[in-house]
């Protein structure tokens, strides 16, 4: 009972912490909307107030029954970490359920998408819904992504070596000694460079509202937008320098934190030199030229294919037309590139740079062992770190996981789609929708939509949770039922 106890303290906590962002936000527009005039905005604000003070009272509650317990284990901090990408998102739900009147699967839907910096959305006209919801909605995509970044680099190094096995590769380096001051420096750095995108996508177009929302969003890799056509409504209306503006924004977050750190201390040799920033742009080169081959081919804006390419790649999800009239090649092209993904210790999604350059120097130290002397030692290394068998055995398992999942859940989702007389969707489409979930893209073919079926609503749910946490909650089970199988009794 005090595990669980400890537990739920710890959960609440965090749903505090975000209750408290979503209060601010209240707040802000209340003003806002009072000061300009906006009755339909100051009544949405007015609701949006309620569900939140329902919440903050509710896990109010659940913390101060509960303060007297700590977190006992590392196994109980894993567990914690997983239920709290579930709390947060069923929280939400209640500000969707109140303030857009969604359904309850519809709610939950937006709430995953948005804690898990998905960006896969079922709402539409979205130029009638309230900024203080839009804006919301880009909070849970910075918080959501943050989170991650915390967990994967802060709170992992410090669980027990036997847990972390499993995900050495996202030991993200600590940036200081103690947890709450690398989630200090983190903050810091993930508040700069927010701002900083502000000030960017502003001086290229948007209004301030949207600049913010998109800065957010965007350094993030979450990709939500606060207009239905996302950047192309502000392409096709002459704002065409906000490809590349966003395009740099959606680079930087899906760096690695610490390389962000170098940057921001204008160490520019070292952030050039780091491993996984070569990587990052060397991948994307590769892809690059057979993009823009086959948007030559078939007679397609090369700068919107490229942009998709990159929005794709860095998990970020923004979109500039419609993509379900692309060439099969292309959607493979960026299937590809959603899969891959960007940085470790980053808020992208995907396998990662890192797991993918392992996966490569693998082959290669693999056909240096068959042609070179036996009595010949090979060092295998990545930039200037030695590698252990560990890291690269979890490597190669994580790779061999996610494209099992991968081919699995795109299975299951064709097949629910099939039944439901969505035929005219290929199995290509149904990949495509399921990577980017599985990567936390956002990226659509038009799949998702407030008309999906049940069953691949939650077959997507299940993958944006999953892809997000990389598969903890399937490693905890699997953990659980050894340690349960070897204890006597």
């Amino acid at each position: 009972m005090n595990r669980i106890r400890a537990i739920a303290f710890a959960v609440a906590q965090i749903n505090l912490a975000i209750t408290f962002f979503a209060l601010v936000n209240g707040v802000l527009f209340f003003v806002y909307y009072y000061i300009v005039n906006d009755a339909e905005g100051f009544a949405a604000s007015i609701k949006y107030l309620l569900s939140v003070s329902l919440l903050l009272f509710l896990w109010l509650f659940i913390a101060l029954i509960n303060r007297k317990y700590a977190l006992g284990s590392q196994v109980d901090l894993m567990i914690a970490t997983a239920l709290v990408w579930l709390t947060v998102p069923l929280s939400s739900v209640v500000i969707y359920l109140l303030t857009l009147k969604l359904d309850i699967m519809d709610a939950f839907f937006e709430s995953v998408s948005g804690f898990t910096g998905t960006g896969l959305t079922i709402l539409s006209n979205l130029d009638a819904i309230p900024y203080v919801i839009l804006m919301w909605r880009a909070i849970t995509q910075w918080l959501g992504e943050l989170g991650t970044v915390v967990i994967a680099g802060v709170v992992l190094p410090y669980v027990h070596a036997s847990l972390v096995r499993m995900y050495s590769v996202e030991r993200g380096p600590k940036l200081v000694s103690t947890i709450r001051r690398s989630i200090q420096d983190l903050f810091a750095i993930y508040a700069m460079y927010t701002l900083l995108g502000v000030l960017i996508l502003f001086l290229s177009g948007m209004e301030p509202l949207d600049a913010v929302i998109h800065s957010m969003t965007a350094i993030a890799t979450g990709g939500m937008s606060s207009k239905d056509q996302s950047i192309g409504y502000w392409y096709f209306r002459g704002a065409q320098v906000l490809l590349l503006t966003s395009a740099i924004i959606m680079i930087l977050g899906a760096q690695n934190f610490r390389d962000l750190y170098l940057l921001s201390k204008m160490r520019f040799r070292e952030f050039i030199s780091a491993p996984e920033v070569r990587g990052l742009f060397a991948i994307l080169l590769a892809l690059l030229i057979p993009a823009t081959a086959l948007a030559k081919l078939f007679a397609l804006d090369i700068g919107i294919v490229i942009y998709h390419l990159i929005s794709g790649y860095t998990t970020t999800g923004f979109q500039v037309e419609a993509l379900n009239t692309y060439p099969d090649a292309l959607k493979v092209l960026i299937v590809l590139a959603m899969a891959i993904g960007g940085a470790t210790f980053s808020t992208a999604g995907g396998i990662k740079i890192r797991r993918i350059a392992i996966a490569v120097k693998s082959v290669a130290w693999d056909i240096q062992k068959i042609v070179m002397p036996r009595n010949i030692v090979i060092t295998k290394r990545l930039g200037r770190e030695i590698l252990n068998e560990d890291a690269i055995t979890s490597a190669m398992a994580y790779i061999v996981l996610y494209i099992t999942a991968l081919l699995l859940l795109s299975t299951a989702l064709h097949l629910v789609l099939i039944a439901n007389n969505f035929t005219y969707y290929s199995f290509l489409d149904s990949l495509f929708e399921t990577t980017s979930a599985l990567s936390c893209v956002g990226l659509s073919v038009g799949i998702t939509t407030a008309s999906l079926p049940l069953a691949a609503k939650l077959i997507l749910i299940i993958t944006m949770y999953f892809g997000r946490l990389e598969f903890l909650p399937l490693y905890l089970t699997i953990g659980s039922y050894y340690i349960k199988k070897k204890l006597p009794g």
